[in-house]
Formats: structure tokens, sequence, C-alpha cells
């Protein structure tokens, strides 16, 4: 397992940024000396990955807050944090949105610099090419992953986008970082767009599951475009990936959860190790933050191997999903099913034809041990079974809070407010930004 890294450069960016969008002098470190060579370029790229591995981000709660904001799972524990997002009533001064905001743009800050400042490295043993793709995969992702938590994603004319910070911090003075705007919602996902194209592109083809690897990016691109309704180009995204990816379906549930390698079906993972830990089996086993909710033991059909994946531990129902009590659990950023999923989704919507998904949705039960499907009288009951299947696939993979409220279910199933569909702009944020407007229902102070 690769062990990664900070540089002194994103060591300074880690240590001395509370918010990356604050305009207060900081740290100064002079950037045109962080990329001299290959090895320096190399160096930075260790490190941006290193930084999806926070606690904030791929280390524990961007993964796990999402089924706690749905019903996937309850809190039993101790963190106001997480106390607040099981209730649906989100601060402006939540602990993770507080951090999360800012070690996000961290990670974009990152791979800004690899984008803008590689080319003009004099190295020949140097694959610039590579790892331009690799950079524009990553700040493609951290872009989405802001969008789905802080911008109106479901909303494509929304004004309620991203501000969108392109460029590397000038000598890592944090003081010459712009008050930016928000641009809108479409302009934020055609800079996501914009960027996997060019990571697609620039790839090689390259499968490595602990990279933003080719068909990383192609499946990215496939979630994206599922997002955006773009149904078309989501289909062709995701059946390359399935045809050409060279990817299986493990037969046994355990050999893709019961590991700290990746399986057969990673396509991406954010890699921990016993000397390089994430925080899942911690906050899943040990503690109580991240609970199963008693629904999600009660939906299973009879029979559903996936039913399986939970445990007890201390008199509380847990997943057991991340079963190393090292914590060299890695987060699953994209598996297999979740590309026979949106295929599935796609090949629906763009023929408006209830049963063009249904033989991919009976890929995923054959696995779990379950009768295929029928026929479906119209599109409402095709999208009942698929979200029966990315409930019972995805638990506890971050995908089904999203999932309710791109699929306008969050109000019926979870009672959820309108604008409580996204989470408010921390209020350290708009602190120091006179020109960053807050997400609509949220206060300013």
């Amino acid at each position: 397992m690769k062990k990664r890294y900070f540089i002194p450069l994103f060591a300074s960016l880690f240590i001395t940024s509370c918010d990356v969008l604050e305009p207060e002098p900081q740290t100064s470190l002079d950037t045109d000396q962080a990329l001299i060579d290959g090895a320096s370029a190399q160096g930075v790229l260790s490190g941006t990955y290193s930084l999806l591995q926070d606690e904030d981000y791929y280390g524990l709660e961007y993964t796990l807050n999402p089924d706690l904001l749905a019903d996937n799972s309850v809190f039993e524990g101790f963190f106001d944090s997480q106390l607040e997002m099981d209730q649906n009533a989100v601060p402006i001064t939540n602990g993770w949105i507080r951090s999360c905001w800012p070690d996000i743009y961290v990670v974009i800050s990152s791979a800004n610099l690899l984008i803008t400042g590689v080319d003009a490295i004099e190295d020949e043993n140097l694959d610039k090419t590579a790892i331009l793709a690799e950079a524009h995969a990553i700040r493609a992702l951290a872009y989405f992953d802001l969008l789905r938590i802080f911008g109106e994603f479901y909303d494509e004319s929304s004004q309620f986008g991203l501000p969108l910070f392109l460029e590397p911090i000038p000598n890592n003075d944090f003081n010459q970082i712009p008050d930016l705007t928000r641009s809108t919602v479409a302009q934020t996902y055609d800079q996501i767009l914009a960027d996997l194209d060019t990571a697609i592109q620039l790839s090689d083809g390259n499968a490595d599951p602990e990279r933003m690897n080719f068909f990383a990016s192609l499946s990215l691109r496939a979630r994206v475009n599922l997002y955006r309704k773009n149904y078309a180009a989501a289909f062709a995204d995701a059946d390359r990936v399935i045809t050409e990816g060279g990817y299986i379906l493990e037969e046994d549930l355990n050999d893709v959860y019961d590991t700290t390698d990746p399986s057969g079906e990673s396509i991406f993972e954010v890699v921990f190790g016993n000397q390089d830990q994430s925080s899942y089996n911690s906050f899943t086993i040990r503690r109580d933050e991240y609970n199963v909710d008693a629904t999600l033991l009660e939906f299973f059909e009879e029979g559903d191997a996936r039913s399986a994946l939970f445990t007890v531990a201390r008199g509380r129902d847990r997943t057991a999903k991340y079963p190393d009590n090292t914590n060299a659990n890695n987060a699953k950023v994209f598996r297999l099913p979740e590309l026979y999923l949106i295929r599935s989704e796609a090949a629906v919507f763009a023929n408006n034809d209830p049963d063009a998904g249904t033989a991919d949705l009976n890929i995923l039960r054959t696995r779990a041990g379950l009768a295929d499907l029928g026929t479906f009288a119209d599109t409402e009951a095709y999208l009942d079974a698929l979200l029966y299947e990315r409930r019972a696939e995805l638990n506890f993979e971050g995908h089904r809070f999203f999932d309710l409220i791109r699929t306008d279910r969050s109000a019926t199933v979870l009672g959820l407010e309108d604008f409580r569909r996204i989470l408010p702009i921390p209020r350290a944020e708009l602190q120091v930004s006179e020109n960053l407007e807050q997400n609509p229902g949220y206060p300013r102070e």
C-alpha cells in the first residue's frame, strides 16, 4: 500500500490556512520554487492525494455525513457537529462545514499549482501529461464534491454555484487571494466537465485504483452528467467503464469490504494504511456518531446478501463495511456497481422507457442473491426499484442524501425543507468575504 507524504509546500498550506479564501496574511512560501523538477512535481501530486485523506474529506466525514443527513445513519454519540446533521438543522457554525469548505479548497489550490506550473518544468524524465491528467481530475472531483454540499446542484438555472478559484496562490500568500463571487451552478458544472474532458484526453488509459485514473475520470464524468440529467453522455461513459475497464463484480461481498486493498470492482479508492490511517473504523465501530438507522435494517428484501453487511457492537447496530481495526480502511470513491446503476438510470430517462435499464439492475440483484425484476408500469415504478438498489448497494459510501435530493424525494422521505437540500456557507468564510453570498434560507451572521 502506498504511503503518501506532504511536501513542505502543502504542509504549509494545510497548517497555516484556516479559511482558504480568507484574505488575511499567512506564512509565505515562493511557489515558483515549489515546482523545479520532476521529483518536486511528483511530490506536489503526492501531497495533493494526501490532502484527500483529511478527516473532513475522504478520511471520514464526506463519506459518512451524507448518510447521517439522510436515513441510513443515526447519531447516538457525542459530537454536536454530527448531531446537527442528523437533525437536519445545520447552522452556519457547524464544525464540519467550517472545516470542509477550506480543506477542499486547499485540494483545489494544490491541483491549481500543478495545472499552471508543470509545463514549465524542464525534466525529460517527467511525464507532464500524466500529472496534468490527474491534477485536472482531482480538481474536478473536489469542485463537484463542494457543489453537492454547498451549491444548488439540482437546479441548473441557479445562481448559487461556487467561487471558481483556478490559479495557484501567488507566493503562497493568502492575502493575495481575490474576494471571489459565486459562479452559477451551470458555470460550476461547465468547469468540472472541462477539467474532466482534459483529464480524459490527456490520460494514458491507466487503471491504477489508487489514482484518479482514466476510468475514474470517466466514472466521475458519468456521475456528473447523471446529476446534470445529461443522460446520453452519462450512459456512454458508464458503458465505457463497464465494457473497457476490466473491472469485475466480486462474487463474495466480503472480498469488497473485508480487505484493506482495492478489490476487483474498485475504480478509485483514497487509500490508507495502519501507519496512515482513516477514521472509518473508529467512528463506525468504536464510536456512536454513525450508527445504523433502523429503517435501513428493515428495508432489505428477504435473502439480499447486502443485508448481512451490518454488525452489532456494544449493543448498537453498525455498518460492517469498515472492519479493519487499525483504521486502514479505504474510502471507496468509485466502484463498478455504481456504474451499472448510472448506466441503468441513464438508459431509462434518456429514452423515457422504464424497462431500458432493468438488465443492469438485475446484474446487481443476481450478485446479491435476489430474483430478477420484471417490467415496470412507468418510470416512477422504475425509480423506486433503482433507489432500492442504490440504497442497498451504496449505503455508508456517501450517496443516499444526494440521491434523494436529485430524484426529488428528499421532502417525502426525509421531511426536508427545500432550503436544507444544501448546507450553509460557514460563517467563518462569510466574515472575511464581502462578495461571498450565503445560500438561501440561511443567515449570514
